[in-house]
């Protein structure tokens, strides 16, 4: 009888876990659709109300490691307003979760409408955000873009 209520209790903390995991899952890619949905409209504060004071970002229109949100603040300033993406799909998101560290990775592809009424693929990107939970807030603390299959020189 105890061999079943310990197998009925193991069940039920894997079942917790699933839980707890799948949760922090859908909170964490939430977030990240949140801020791009700001992102795609021109208001950079999407992104930058995710990340924690430091962060670090690669993308390769950087020459070296952008750190910290000041660096952040001042990378992303001339791009307020300035941005629109028409549509946007999340693509594969898979998070990995470990503690109070979350690992998000996805592909993203953005279209943009074109004169005749149809749509183009306008950028494919490969993200990885890494999240620290603090508390009851998740804050990025590493984020990193790259091009999806770019094209090489020869």
């Amino acid at each position: 009888m105890t061999r079943i209520f310990i197998a009925i209790g193991m069940v039920a903390a894997g079942l917790a876990t699933r839980a707890r995991t799948q949760s922090a899952g859908n909170e964490v890619i939430a977030l990240e659709k949140g801020a791009l949905d700001r992102w795609g409209n021109g208001d950079v504060e999407g992104y930058l109300s995710l990340y924690a004071d430091e962060i670090t970002y690669f993308d390769p229109f950087q020459a070296h490691r952008i750190d910290g949100l000041a660096a952040m603040r001042a990378a992303y300033g001339p791009f307020q307003g300035k941005i629109h993406v028409d549509r946007y799909e999340m693509l594969n998101p898979k998070v990995q979760l470990s503690g109070d560290i979350a690992v998000l990775s996805y592909n993203i592809q953005n279209y943009a409408s074109q004169p005749d009424g149809s749509e183009k693929t306008a950028a494919r990107w490969n993200v990885t955000e890494v999240f620290r939970r603090t508390g009851d807030k998740w804050r990025t603390i590493h984020s990193h873009f790259s091009f999806t299959q770019p094209k090489l020189a020869p």
